[in-house]
């Protein structure tokens, strides 16, 4: 197993930003809020799939390898929303979780992990 870890990237706890082991790569969770700016479903959502990019380049890997992906919402109303950007950013269709779940932060409206081909 080998973590991994962006410098450029804030994390909120003591994990990695991925972990390798085999010959996949598990992204952990990625929200997208932002610093002193209120942000839309949209923007945190590309914000977390942007930070997850990162993490997954550093790895070796990229969103086209993407194999499993876990998406957490605030709400079940950007569902659709949410369908709409997934196939932007996986033509590929990976498979896929949905979680309509309450977070720690009321700002945060949701989060994105992915696992990866390495």
């Amino acid at each position: 197993m080998k973590s991994i870890n962006v410098d450029a990237l804030p994390k909120a706890g003591p994990y990695s930003h991925a972990v390798i082991s085999g010959n996949l790569i598990f992204v952990s969770g990625q929200i997208g809020i932002e610093k002193e700016k209120k942000t839309s479903f949209r923007e945190q959502f590309e914000n977390s799939i942007k930070k997850a990019e990162t993490i997954l380049k550093v790895s070796g890997s990229s969103l086209e390898r993407a194999v499993k992906v876990v998406v957490y919402l605030a709400d079940k109303k950007y569902f659709q929303e949410m369908n709409e950007l997934f196939e932007k950013y996986f033509p590929q269709k990976p498979a896929r979780t949905t979680v309509i779940c309450d977070f720690i932060d009321d700002e945060i409206l949701t989060e994105v992990d992915i696992i990866a081909e390495a």
